[in-house]
Parts: C-alpha cells; structure tokens; sequence
C-alpha cells in the first residue's frame, strides 16, 4: 500500500466563534477559534483533495452575518502552503454541499468532483430552514457548487476511489454527507469534516458519547453514522477545529 498523509489546509478561519454553534447548544458564550479547513491526501496516484473552503470575509459578512472572518487565502494562496496550485488537483471530494466546503469547486479547472447523489438531490431542493447553508435558490442565491456542475459526478454509498482512500456515507449532519477514511501507516484516519466539526464532537462528554452538530437533518441517522465510524477509524479529523493545526501532516 502507498504510503498515505494528510495535509490540513487552513482556508480562513473565525476568531471568535460560538463554541455552542458545534456542540448542539452546549458552551453557549465560548469563544474559540474555528478554521474552515481542507484536507489534501498525498501519496496516491491522483492528488486529492477533500473540500474546498467558502467565499471572502466580504462574502461571509453580506450573506452569511459571519463578522470577522479572518486568515483568509486565495485558493492558489492555499494551495502554495503545500507546494501545489489548483490546477494540479486531479479529484476534489466534497463532503457535503454547504458553502463552506464548495464554494471554491470551480477553481480546480482539472478536477473531477464527487458528491453523494442524495447530497445533490438535497441541495437542489433543501427546507428553507437549511437554505442558506446551501445558498440555494429557496433563498434568492445561486448555489455555488452549480459553477462546476459539469465535472461533479454524483456517487452512492461507500466507495473506494483510490488504494486505501474510501469515501464513506455517513447522514445525519446532511443527507448525503460523506466523510474520507485514509488507511495509513499507522491506521485509519476518518476526515470528519462537518460531522465532527470540533475534536468534542467525537470524543463526547461524560454523559454523552458523542455530540452531534446543531445544524442536522436526521438525530437517529446521525447516532447511527456515530456507530458505523466507531467500527473502523482510529482517528478523527474535524472540519472546523483549530487543534487539527498542531500537526503538520497525518498520522
């Protein structure tokens, strides 16, 4: 097997975030800093990448009330952090459809780009309560994944796309939500992305075994994702989580 990493990628990021827009309501008041992060994968064939960051502060302040947002980069800036442009990317993974993780799809000039099949049927037609994370039509925007439409190619369930890299079906934060499993030299390292924004998320409380996001669709798909994730990885990566930034690379 190749010898597989992976390398966080620090797109922006909220100085002050509410720690309770993570943890389900809980440490409501506390502040923490909460990147936007995504996750190249090195040492297969095609270079990977997994998400692909939201729109400028400006962006975030005009539609998303996001104030502050800080250590903004470019995508090519990004990408330059770990010796890549955009147009070296060969497969983006997107997670799931909210602006955060795709708004910058249509930068990747060379890329095909996977999404859950149920993910894009969702984001087409969402409830309006989740509208704006999709920035879709139900609330007056055009959603921006739509840019890159004809190089997005819809997949179902768990598939493997690459030796030891697995996309892996996991509902509940989104219907079509799909973390990556990166089996490495030393174990299987999930990129959890927003189905466990923050490390607290997975690892729990003393009364809860895990935390889900506030922002859902199903509780029950997302304590059965919690069960099907416990099986197999032996480590998480989160997606909004500035600890993630303490390693370089991983493992």
């Amino acid at each position: 097997m190749a010898d597989l990493t992976i390398w966080p990628i620090k797109m922006a990021s909220w100085p002050e975030m509410d720690m309770s827009g993570a943890t389900h309501g809980m440490n409501l008041g506390v502040k923490i800093e909460g990147p936007i992060i995504a996750f190249l994968i090195k040492g297969t064939r095609e270079k990977i990448l997994v998400d692909t960051g939201g729109g400028t502060p400006e962006w975030a302040e005009m539609h998303h009330n996001h104030r502050g947002m800080g250590a903004y980069r470019d995508t090519a800036t990004a990408l330059k952090s770990v010796g890549l442009h955009p147009d070296d990317i060969d497969l983006v993974i997107c997670t799931h459809l909210h602006w955060d993780h795709c708004f910058n799809n249509d930068q990747f000039k060379n890329a095909r780009i996977l999404v859950q099949r149920d993910e894009m049927r969702y984001a087409i037609a969402p409830l309006a309560m989740h509208g704006l994370f999709y920035e879709s039509q139900v609330v007056g925007m055009r959603p921006p994944w739509l840019r890159a439409l004809e190089r997005t190619e819809a997949v179902e369930g768990d598939i493997e796309i690459a030796e030891g890299v697995e996309l892996v079906k996991v509902p509940g934060h989104t219907p079509g939500f799909q973390g990556v499993n990166v089996r490495t030299a030393k174990g299987n390292y999930f990129i959890a992305s927003d189905f466990c924004p923050l490390f607290v998320n997975w690892e729990g409380t003393p009364s809860l075994k895990h935390i889900v996001s506030p922002i859902h669709v199903s509780i029950e798909d997302y304590y059965r994702s919690f069960e099907k994730v416990e099986k197999f990885a032996d480590f998480v990566l989160p997606g909004h989580d500035i600890k993630v930034f303490e390693k370089e690379c991983y493992p």
